[in-house]
């Protein structure tokens, strides 16, 4: 399914739903900049553009649906301190070659694997939330069976939990500290960083077929400034760290992952 068209098939039933009455609509537009690995695993870094854009829906009566560049998320208590909430988005898949947004050489470290095709997946969030400080965990399936280098893959599941704590908080800005890890299934791992014995006999890489297990873990920091009611600045630093199974592949050329991003956001 193309991605545009479920974004806008979303908002669509969101906006189509709405009761004047009884609901307030806000949004966000945001633009910056960020330099992280070309893929999961690369020892190669390369600047991009950064774009998110997203409209939240607030309702007395049916919770909080939010619509973003990244995902869709409906929250029926978003005032409880305890919320659990249905969350889509999109596992973006891997292209073979890599383009640089900012260069004209092309990255051919994948040669032969095939582009690995983007997937919707669906599922459920569960949050709680104290003054300073959050905790999460969601679970996610693939809505569609997934195939890559002649072998099927089934529906990849992931399950992600975090933790994030404001440390310190002043009048124009905040900055924040967080956590998080993440468990793949078998198809998801394979997709990633496996190489199916197609694929071996393209690329010259080794055969490789993780199992199910702990994907990465990472931690980060962000700093939150407001320059105005509706403008604000962003800046946030993130290393991570692929586990066991992931970090095996012959595919890996660094286990430790660095990313780097700015933003400037506008909120309407």
């Amino acid at each position: 399914m193309d991605r545009r068209m479920l974004r806008g098939g979303l908002l669509a039933g969101v906006l189509l739903c709405t009761r004047a009455m009884s609901a307030e609509i806000s949004g966000f537009a945001g633009l910056g900049a960020s330099v992280a690995p070309l893929y999961s695993g690369s020892s190669r870094y390369a600047p991009g553009p950064l774009l998110t854009a997203g409209v939240t829906w607030r309702s007395q009566d049916f919770g909080t649906f939010a619509l973003t560049s990244n995902d869709f998320n409906w929250d029926p208590a978003p005032n409880s301190p305890f919320s659990m909430s249905l969350q889509v988005t999109s596992d973006g898949g891997r292209k073979e070659t890599i383009n640089s947004p900012f260069s004209a050489r092309k990255n051919h470290d994948l040669r032969g694997m095939g582009d690995l095709p983007a997937t919707v997946m669906a599922g459920v969030r569960l949050r709680y939330r104290q003054d300073g400080w959050s905790a999460w965990a969601n679970a996610l399936t693939a809505t569609q069976k997934r195939h890559y280098g002649g072998e099927a893959l089934g529906n990849p599941v992931t399950a992600s939990s975090g933790a994030e704590m404001t440390l310190l908080r002043w009048r124009d800005g905040a900055l924040a500290v967080g956590g998080d890890i993440t468990w793949a299934s078998r198809g998801y791992l394979q997709g990633h960083y496996g190489i199916s014995a197609r694929q071996a006999a393209q690329t010259g890489f080794p055969p490789y077929s993780p199992s199910a297990g702990w994907q990465n873990g990472g931690v980060y920091s962000e700093l939150t400034w407001h320059l105005t009611d509706l403008l604000s600045a962003g800046f946030n630093g993130r290393v991570e760290y692929l586990f066991s199974e992931p970090g095996k592949s012959p595919l890996v050329r660094s286990r430790v992952q660095y990313t780097l991003s700015s933003l400037l956001l506008y909120s309407f």
